[in-house]
This record gives structure tokens, sequence and C-alpha cells, in this order.
């Protein structure tokens, strides 16, 4: 496959979870039925790591690369720990789409760099 397609897969999808994630954010923060706890803000903070992660991958590929896997390793960990249930479940629906996303930039970045 050609490094474009694994650079542009990766930049979509990135941006599309990125956008997702930031929007169930606002509407979180904007709802007031449930108060501001340690696992908001936690998640808070992941996210906007991630989010920067996506936007850096834009420009630099291994620097954003390395930051989404990592966020992402780091919310799954978070999610198997917090989920009372379907553990596995809120694993791949939270860190895994950035893992993925962050291997496919190190890819495209790793396939720029060999000539």
């Amino acid at each position: 496959m050609k490094k474009k397609y694994f650079r542009w897969i990766a930049r979509i999808l990135g941006t599309i979870i990125a956008v997702l994630w930031l929007l169930m954010g606002l509407g979180y923060a904007v709802g007031d039925e449930e108060p501001f706890t340690w696992e908001s803000a936690v998640i808070s903070v992941l996210v906007i790591a991630l989010t920067v992660g996506v936007i850096t991958a834009w420009f630099k590929e291994k620097i954003g690369g390395i930051i989404l896997v990592t966020a992402g390793t780091v919310m799954c960990f978070f999610a198997l720990i917090t989920a009372g249930s379907n553990q596995l479940l809120a694993m791949l629906t939270s860190g895994f789409p950035f893992i993925l996303v962050g291997i496919l930039f190190l890819l495209a970045w790793q396939k720029t760099t060999k000539k």
C-alpha cells in the first residue's frame, strides 16, 4: 500500500475520532446531570492529549504517532480500571481507535523515511 494511503486514512480517521470525543466532552461539560469528578478530569486530559497528538501527526507523523499510541494505551488502561462491566468494550471504544491511528501514522512515517 502506498504511503499516502496510510497517511490519509490516519488523518481522516484520527480527525473524526478526535472530533467525536471533543463533542462528547463538550456535551458532558454543558450538561449538568453529573458533577465533575477525578475520572472526568483524567478523561479530559487524555482527550486533549489525543487531540494534540492528531493535530501534531498532521505535520510530524512520528511525534504525533508516538503521542497517539502512548495516550491511547493510557486511555485503554484507564477504561480497564474504571469500567465496571464490559471492560473489553470500554477499551476497544476509548483508546484502541487512537492506538490504531497512531500506528497508521507511524507506518506512514516509516514508509516516508525508507527510500
